[in-house]
């Protein structure tokens, strides 16, 4: 297990897109980056040595659904036990707040699904469910 502080907040702007590219996902302009985020239900970040390392947060309508978003850990620091304590966290908060039949999702990135799965999610498709779609708006 990682030497990490795990902090309640979300990260700036600057980070936010920082973090994302250092796992290859696209970044955002500022200007929405700076609207968007702090209206997370929730958020946590990852520091090792003082230097920002991951970050994880809730979004969702705060009672129907939550979904988990932008569960990232600087590649360098994976497989160190980071993402556990994000997750650890972010489930917490879920727990603590959601009731009977809320739906909580997310949209694991490649070959991460095993990870999710230890939290109790489901991989999709299933004989019941489909298998979940994403559209990138352009």
């Amino acid at each position: 297990m990682s030497d990490c502080t795990i902090v309640e907040k979300l990260p700036q702007p600057e980070e936010y897109n920082w973090l994302r590219e250092q796992v290859g996902w696209r970044t955002n302009p500022e200007d929405v980056i700076r609207k968007a985020p702090p209206t997370s239900l929730y958020g946590v970040c990852a520091y090792q040595a003082g230097q920002l390392v991951g970050m994880a947060r809730v979004i969702g309508d705060a009672g129907l659904v939550y979904y988990i978003q932008d569960v990232i850990v600087v590649p360098e620091c994976q497989r160190q036990g980071i993402g556990t304590q994000l997750m650890d966290r972010v489930m917490g908060y879920i727990r603590k707040h959601a009731s009977h039949n809320t739906i909580v999702g997310l949209m694991s990135a490649k070959e991460k699904e095993a990870f999710y799965e230890r939290y109790g999610f489901t991989v999709r498709p299933t004989e019941r469910l489909g298998a979940g779609m994403t559209l990138f708006w352009q």
